[in-house]
C-alpha cells in the first residue's frame, strides 16, 4: 500500500461550495484535529469538543479564544476513529454559508496548526487507510459529477464495492491456477494421465477468469456512454425548427426562436437527459451563404461540430419542398450517423420523401412538430435504442464506466489469453505461471491493491479541495 510522508498532518479544507448558501462547512481530519476544535469552538454547554462522544452535534460558536472574537455561531459534528469517513477523527464545523464567514473559519484553523487540504485528500486517505479501495474512491469523484439518475445509480453499486468484489472473485480463480502450478513445479508428477488432469483443470480455472473479464469489459461501452454522454449536433437550413427542437428536447426555453432567417449565429451547447442518457445537444447555424464574418465563422463551427458528432439530427421542414440549401446539406451531413428529423408534420406535407429516402437510405426518419411537441416522445426513444443497439442496459448491475480500469481488464485478459495458449503448446509452465501473475496485477491496479503514487496523484487531483 503507498505511503505519503504527511500522513500524519491534521488537514482542513471548506467542504461545501464557495459562495453564499444557507450553510458552510470545514471539515477537519487527522490526530490534533480535536485538540484544534477545542482551542477553537465553546459549546453553550461548555462542553470541549474532545469531550463529545463520538456521533454527536454540539450548537456554539467558533471563537478565537487569544481575543475573545466570536467568528460565527455553529454546529459542530464529531465522528472519533476509525468509524469516520477517513478512519480519522474527523471534526466538521457547519456555519452561516457566506463566504467570509467559512473563509475566516478555515484561516482559523490554519492558524491553530491544521493544514490546507490537497483536492481530494479526504478521500485519499479514506483510501490509504483502509475503509476504501481504489475504484470507491473513484465512484465518490463519479457520484459528486454524475449527470443522471442512472450514472449515480452505476456510481452508487460501485460505492458499495459491488465492481470490487467482482474483481476479487476474479483474482481468487486466477490466483487458484497461479498456486495450482507452482505445485506442479516445485512437486511434479510423473504421470501422464495426471499431468492432463492438472491441464484441464488450470485451463477450466482461466477460461472462468476469461469469460468473467469478458463479460466486465461488455458493459463498457455503456458505461462510457453513461458517464460522457452522446454529442448530439442538430442541422439544417434556416428556419426548419432547429433551435425549437434544441428548446423542447431540452424542456427550457434556451435558443431564441424566430422567423427571421439566421436568427443563430454559432452553435449553441446544452447538457439534456433523454431515457436515462446525458446528452450534449449542439444547435448549429443554420446559413449556407455567409453574409459577414461573423456568419463565416459560424458556418466554419458548424461544420467542426458535424464531423465531431457522435449523432446528427438532420432537421427538414416537411411543409415545404426541398430546396438547393437542404441538398447542399445532404453533402456535408452524409456518411455520419443520422436521424432525418422531418419537422412541421402537423402542416401539410409538401416535402419529396422519397427522395429523402434515396439519399440516405439507412438513416431513421423520424417526423416531429416541435411546435405542438408531436412525436418528441417517439424521436427520444428512437434515439435511446440507437444509442443503447436495442439493448436493455441494466443500471442496477456493474458497469464499467472508467477508461482506466476498461484497460486494465483488456491488458488482464490478454494475460490470461497468453496464459492459455502458452499452456496449449506445452511450454514451459513458468511462462504460464507468469502470464497469470501480470494478469493479477493488472486488476491489482483497478482496485488499488498495488497501485504507484503517480497514479494516485493523477486520480486524486481531479477531485475537488474539501472532499
Amino acid at each position: 500500500m503507498p505511503q505519503l510522508s504527511n500522513l500524519d498532518d491534521t488537514i482542513v479544507a471548506i467542504s461545501t461550495p464557495v459562495g453564499q448558501g444557507g450553510i458552510g462547512v470545514v471539515r477537519l481530519s487527522g490526530k490534533n484535529a480535536l485538540a484544534i476544535a477545542d482551542k477553537m469552538f465553546v459549546a453553550r454547554n461548555k462542553e470541549k469538543p474532545s469531550e463529545f462522544k463520538s456521533f454527536t452535534v454540539r450548537y456554539g460558536d467558533v471563537v478565537r479564544r487569544s481575543s475573545g472574537e466570536v467568528f460565527d455561531e455553529a454546529l459542530l459534528t464529531l465522528m472519533r476513529a476509525p468509524k469516520s469517513y477517513t478512519r480519522e477523527d474527523v471534526v466538521e464545523i457547519s456555519a452561516h454559508g457566506g463566504v467570509a464567514s467559512v473563509r475566516a473559519i478555515l484561516k482559523l484553523a490554519v492558524d491553530l496548526g491544521a493544514r490546507p487540504a490537497e483536492p481530494g485528500e479526504f478521500t485519499k486517505r479514506a483510501f490509504l487507510n483502509g475503509r476504501i479501495d481504489l475504484t470507491q474512491a473513484e465512484a465518490v469523484l463519479d457520484m459528486i459529477h454524475s449527470r443522471t439518475e442512472a450514472f449515480l445509480r452505476v456510481s452508487a453499486n460501485q460505492l458499495k464495492g459491488e465492481l470490487s468484489t467482482e474483481l476479487e472473485k476474479i483474482r481468487e480463480q486466477l490466483m487458484s491456477a497461479y498456486v495450482a502450478i507452482e505445485a506442479i513445479i516445485n512437486f511434479p508428477e510423473d504421470d501422464v494421465d495426471t499431468e492432463k488432469k492438472w491441464a484441464l483443470s488450470l485451463c477450466g480455472r482461466m477460461q472462468e477468469a476469461q469469460k468473467a473479464i469478458q463479460q466486465l469489459l461488455a458493459s463498457a461501452d455503456h458505461g462510457r456512454i453513461l458517464k460522457d454522454g452522446i454529442r448530439v449536433v442538430i442541422c439544417g437550413r434556416p428556419n426548419v425548427g432547429k433551435s425549437s427542437l434544441l428548446n423542447v428536447l431540452l424542456k427550457q426555453p434556451r435558443a431564441i426562436v424566430s422567423p427571421i432567417a439566421g436568427t443563430t449565429r454559432d452553435t449553441i451547447d446544452e447538457t439534456a437527459q433523454i431515457e436515462g442518457i446525458p446528452f450534449q445537444l449542439v444547435d448549429t447555424a443554420g446559413v449556407l451563404e455567409p453574409r459577414d464574418l461573423i456568419e463565416e465563422e459560424a458556418i466554419r463551427r458548424s461544420q467542426m461540430s458535424i464531423r465531431g458528432a457522435d449523432l446528427v439530427l438532420f432537421i427538414l421542414d416537411a411543409g415545404a419542398a426541398l430546396d438547393a440549401e437542404d441538398e447542399k446539406l445532404f453533402d456535408l451531413v452524409r456518411g455520419q450517423n443520422l436521424f432525418i428529423i422531418l419537422n412541421k408534420c402537423d402542416l401539410r406535407s409538401k416535402i419529396d420523401e422519397g427522395k429523402v429516402k434515396a439519399a440516405f437510405p439507412d438513416a431513421p426518419i423520424v417526423r416531429v412538430s416541435a411546435l405542438n411537441k408531436e412525436g418528441i416522445g417517439e424521436l427520444e426513444k428512437r434515439i435511446a435504442a440507437q444509442v443503447w443497439h436495442g439493448k436493455v442496459v441494466d443500471t442496477h448491475g456493474i458497469l464499467i464506466s472508467n477508461a482506466r480500469h476498461a484497460r486494465a481488464l483488456q491488458d488482464a485478459l490478454a494475460a490470461v489469453a497468453q496464459a492459455q495458449d502458452t499452456l496449449k503448446k506445452k511450454l514451459s509452465l513458468e511462462f504460464v505461471s507468469e502470464e497469470i501473475k501480470r494478469a493479477v496485477s493488472f486488476l491489482d491496479t483497478i482496485t488499488g491493491r498495488h497501485v504507484d503514487n503517480d497514479l494516485l496523484e493523477q486520480i486524486f487531483a481531479r477531485f475537488c479541495v474539501g472532499k
